[in-house]
């Protein structure tokens, strides 16, 4: 179970990746156009008007999937950002108690999350919203990638609560993991 949870997690992180390539292309490609255009007023040309319809709100939309879809991954990583200041000066078992409480208040919000964000898709889709750029879009496909994003925070959170509860670990920190890969 651990290898599927993982390769999920890592799958999540790759899509995450690649929204961020996307988003450099588009505007990489948008402020190409740009200079051509100005280079062609520069010519004494008339201005081409070059560009790519609604590129803001397609970087826009990469930007929000690669920040939902990269949450479990982080959480899962412990690479968020943790207070440890009065985490440190408790015992092991109240550090634990802690843990499981706060995983627990993480799981229901995961849920709220990933139930607003769902139903919200849902009635993008019932309703048959649309973008309101160049570009109609319906709203309700790139709303189902912030629901799959908030699915994978879920499951981490949940992952992260049953290994504490099960095995009674903490969970993985950034620091543990930066000194693992300067091996």
């Amino acid at each position: 179970m651990r290898r599927v949870l993982d390769g999920f997690y890592r799958g999540c992180m790759i899509l995450s990746c690649a929204s961020i390539l996307i988003i450099v292309a588009v505007v990489f490609i948008q402020v190409a156009l740009n200079i051509v255009d100005w280079g062609a007023e520069q010519l004494g040309l008339p201005g081409l008007g070059l560009m790519i319809p609604s590129y803001s709100m397609f970087a826009g939309y990469g930007l929000a999937f690669a920040t939902f879809l990269a949450l479990g991954p982080a959480l899962r990583q412990g690479v968020h950002i943790r207070v440890t200041l009065l985490h440190s000066q408790m015992t092991a078992r109240m550090q634990r108690c802690l843990f499981v409480f706060i995983s627990c208040v993480g799981v229901i919000s995961a849920v709220m999350i990933t139930w607003a964000l769902c139903s919200m898709a849902y009635e993008s889709w019932e309703f048959g919203d649309k973008s309101s750029g160049l570009v109609p879009v319906l709203l309700w496909i790139p709303q189902s990638v912030l629901c799959f994003g908030a699915v994978a925070f879920l499951v981490a959170c949940l992952d992260l609560l049953i290994e504490a509860i099960v095995t009674g670990r903490e969970p993985i920190h950034s620091e543990t993991l930066l000194k693992e890969g300067s091996r």
